[in-house]
């Protein structure tokens, strides 16, 4: 008998091909190495309560990392900022053709962050635009599906793409753990122009996390 399709795991393979995976793990090692230097250089969150913050810096430094893979060709992703639930702030949302992807700190893997449905809680016009090009163009973002990638949180204990149920507080699919991948990509690529930035932190990337944590966000 024929095994049933899984959906959710169909719409990961699609929108996130098992090629690009690899790139994860060294992006997320950095982001963490990146966000424990600006915390060592800033000195003013050398204190209990300031290394509270330490979790918004990963954010920081996990955005910058995957906007700099999509930026240098090494993720096929358009990268756009959208507004967070609640006003407070943007966050880096990568869209492949039929999903918008985005990175998320959970406390652990199978769990779905708490605002997961943001892009449900925002507001979306019931009467049509003036132009026909612009009701087309929303009809074809509001039918995206939704994918996570996880990864979490504190420390760097696991990362994995999943699939969030639209309406329930928890997750219909997820990978095993992505960091668990080679992080020698070469092969993937069939050449030394995929493999992407290295293991070590980008200087460029601790000088803007700190100038963005001085200047608030």
């Amino acid at each position: 008998m024929k095994a049933a399709a899984n959906r959710a795991q169909d719409l990961i393979d699609e929108e996130f091909p098992s090629v690009y995976r690899p790139l994860i793990p060294a992006a997320l090692k950095r982001a963490y190495a990146a966000a424990d230097q600006a915390v060592d250089q800033l000195e003013f969150l050398g204190t209990p309560s300031g290394r509270f913050q330490r979790g918004d810096l990963v954010v920081l430094a996990t955005e910058f990392e995957f906007l700099k893979l999509v930026k240098e060709g090494h993720l096929p992703f358009d990268p756009v900022w959208e507004d967070y639930a609640s006003a407070t702030g943007k966050h880096l949302v990568l869209r492949s053709p039929g999903a918008n992807i985005t990175i998320n700190q959970v406390d652990y893997p199978h769990k779905k962050p708490r605002w997961a449905k943001f892009r449900d809680e925002m507001a979306v016009p019931t009467a049509d635009y003036l132009f026909p090009e612009w009701n087309a163009a929303r009809s074809e973002d509001e039918s995206r599906k939704h994918v996570l990638l996880l990864h979490g949180h504190g420390q760097l204990r696991f990362s994995n793409l999943s699939v969030p149920h639209p309406s329930e507080n928890r997750l219909v699919w997820w990978t095993e753990d992505l960091l668990k991948l080679p992080h020698e990509v070469e092969a993937a690529f069939g050449g030394t122009g995929g493999e992407g930035p290295t293991e070590s932190p980008d200087a460029e990337l601790i000088d803007d996390i700190i100038k963005t944590v001085r200047d608030g966000r």
